[in-house]
């Protein structure tokens, strides 16, 4: 079996076409379980202040349910009550718009992976450039092919447990894409800006940004995914960057500083 989950919401586009696409090329069943509204932006986000809501969505050739909850109380609440065995793999997205660059961090598509790549999980989050103006469903239905295709090449590929396959698209039709780059996992991402709004009595400022690509860093996931390649990148929950680099000498100064050699 393999468990789906989004951020973008219960009602997004693309999702109803995927989990269509995933069972009928993976030859798997196919668990939906999505956020009630969009939760974008919401990264790790958990809720701790009240109960949660599960509530099944039955229509034709679809069948999924809906948390009221974050893109990380979804995937938590399947892996403890709703998945009675463990999944195959978890499969976050299809993302409406890229996960690259800075934009990892804030990602609901991503964290959903990561959580399932911490419980021991493979995991894969799939991502559809915004791309062309007016890309149309021909281009979403395009890159749920392409990314089902992917998962079933994943499927039993054990030494990927506790890893994020990082599967960014690009927002064009698939004849125009150029082939599938590896990636390292970059840092470029918005220029931003806040915008005042008056809000009846109170000013409210709002957030908006241009994605930018620094050419500093070389070449990386959004430089690819900008110039048309659908780009892999693989990553891990490991916050330990220093160990192995400079974890013996670090520790060797943190430690005089504080006995104050």
């Amino acid at each position: 079996m393999i468990l789906l989950v989004n951020d973008d919401g219960i009602k997004a586009p693309g999702l109803r076409v995927f989990a269509a696409d995933l069972r009928r090329i993976t030859g798997q069943a196919v668990l939906v379980v999505a956020p009630h509204q969009q939760c974008s932006g919401q990264s790790h986000a958990i809720t701790l202040d009240r109960g949660l809501v599960i509530e099944p969505h039955l229509e034709e050739d679809f069948f999924g349910f809906s948390v009221d909850g974050t893109p990380t109380d979804c995937l938590k609440l399947a892996l403890k009550v709703l998945c009675k065995t463990p999944p195959r793999l978890v499969i976050s997205g299809i993302n409406d718009g890229p996960n690259v660059g800075r934009s990892l961090f804030y990602s609901g598509t991503v964290a959903v992976a990561m959580e399932a790549a911490i419980e021991g999980q493979l995991a894969i989050a799939v991502s559809l450039d915004h791309g062309d103006t007016d890309r149309g469903d021909g281009v979403m239905a395009q890159a749920s092919i392409y990314a089902a295709r992917f998962v079933r090449q994943c499927l039993g590929v054990r030494r990927l447990g506790g890893m994020v396959l990082n599967l960014n698209l690009p927002g064009m039709p698939v004849r125009r894409w150029q082939p599938l780059a590896m990636v390292r996992h970059g840092l470029s991402g918005f220029d931003e800006s806040y915008s005042a709004v008056q809000g009846g009595s109170h000013i409210t400022w709002k957030l908006s940004g241009e994605r930018v690509e620094l050419d500093s860093e070389g070449d990386t996931d959004a430089h690819r995914l900008a110039a048309g390649h659908p780009t892999l990148s693989v990553l891990r929950p490991d916050c330990n960057a220093a160990e192995g680099v400079l974890g013996k000498r670090l520790a060797q100064r943190l430690s005089s500083l504080m006995t104050g050699e």
